[in-house]
């Protein structure tokens, strides 16, 4: 691929880092940027095949700094692929293309991955050069190449979406949960800030399916997902860990902001309304919530999810519909706790 240039633009320079050894085996120049601004600046005065935008950057954002790139005249079709460790929802995803971006790629990325839209944004580049040498209409050209690769990288997205998604609550599953709970605690050592995990499961669910069938408990586990949607933070992440427990992972949150965050989430579902099933009001449930948080509870993605299991079978020892934090543990043997009945 000779002199095309790729720009990587992250505020944070591990990423960038890690970025640039994942695209080392292809024959591009890579030149990296840590702010929108300075990445609209290189892109005046150089010609690039692509950019990598993070969504998540200080002053500028990802969105914002393609938004005012596409809106240049140099710049009016530069590729733009938005890179993000956060996505709730496919509404975050459009919001991406709307700034003009043509594509999306979800953290923790896979080589492959972007190596393959890399390189075929690259040979789309040139492309470019060739017809333009060549004085063709590139601009119809351009434009219906863009459509199939847009059509091409929309199918992996959403083949991306299925792989990491809870197909019933549309919550990130338990495999993405492992990937980035080690992710987040990666960065909290690294920056030695708090990560809160709130492990959470609906009483009583197994009498409730009996006795309302599974089709209405579904119904119970979607209105859960959507409060644990619509109460989480941008940065949070929220997980379907299996039947009708989840996980919620909070960056920099401390113990006691956790345990706040767990109680608000408990007084939430305790108040909502029953919903209607068939024409039937279902009954309203309640939640028992675990709390654990790094560094106090442990320090690996095993010891957390355990704490915070055991503290929430605690909750349901206690008379369910609580929220119990994990005690912080001593040199002494902690005693498990035995699991009730669900």
């Amino acid at each position: 691929m000779g002199t095309t240039k790729v720009l990587i633009v992250d505020d944070d320079s591990v990423n960038l880092m890690i970025m640039e050894k994942m695209l080392e085996a292809l024959d591009v120049e890579i030149i990296s940027a840590n702010t929108g601004a300075k990445a609209i600046k290189l892109c005046k005065n150089n010609d690039f095949a692509l950019v990598l935008m993070d969504a998540q950057m200080p002053r500028m954002d990802g969105f914002e700094a393609a938004k005012k790139l596409r809106s240049t005249r140099k710049n009016k079709e530069l590729p733009i692929i938005i890179v993000s460790a956060v996505s709730k929802t496919k509404d975050f995803i459009l919001k991406g293309y709307k700034s003009g971006a043509v594509d999306y790629l979800l953290k923790p990325i896979e080589k492959q991955l972007l190596q393959s839209k890399v390189r075929i944004f690259c040979q789309l580049h040139e492309q470019k050069v060739l017809l333009e040498s060549k004085n063709t209409d590139l601009g119809k050209l351009n434009k219906k190449l863009q459509q199939e690769i847009v059509k091409r990288t929309q199918a992996e997205e959403e083949l991306l979406y299925q792989a990491i998604r809870d197909p019933l609550t549309g919550l990130f599953n338990r495999r993405y949960l492992e990937e980035s709970l080690e992710r987040e605690i990666s960065k909290s050592k690294r920056h030695k800030t708090p990560l809160g995990l709130i492990m959470l499961d609906i009483d009583h669910f197994k009498v409730f399916n009996d006795t309302y069938g599974h089709l209405a408990g579904d119904v119970v586990l979607t209105n859960l997902s959507d409060v644990l949607v619509t109460y989480s933070r941008r940065e949070d992440i929220a997980c379907r860990y299996g039947g009708e427990e989840f996980v919620l992972v909070l960056p920099g949150t401390s113990v006691g902001v956790t345990k706040h965050r767990a109680e608000e989430l408990r007084n939430i579902v305790e108040s909502r309304k029953s919903v209607k099933y068939e024409k039937e009001k279902l009954p309203s449930v309640t939640i028992s919530l675990g709390v654990a948080v790094l560094p106090e509870h442990g320090t690996s993605r095993e010891k957390l999810l355990a704490v915070a299991d055991e503290a929430l079978y605690s909750a349901k020892n206690a008379g369910r519909n609580k929220v119990v934090v994990a005690p912080i543990e001593k040199k002494t043997h902690r005693r498990s706790v035995a699991k009730p009945r669900r």
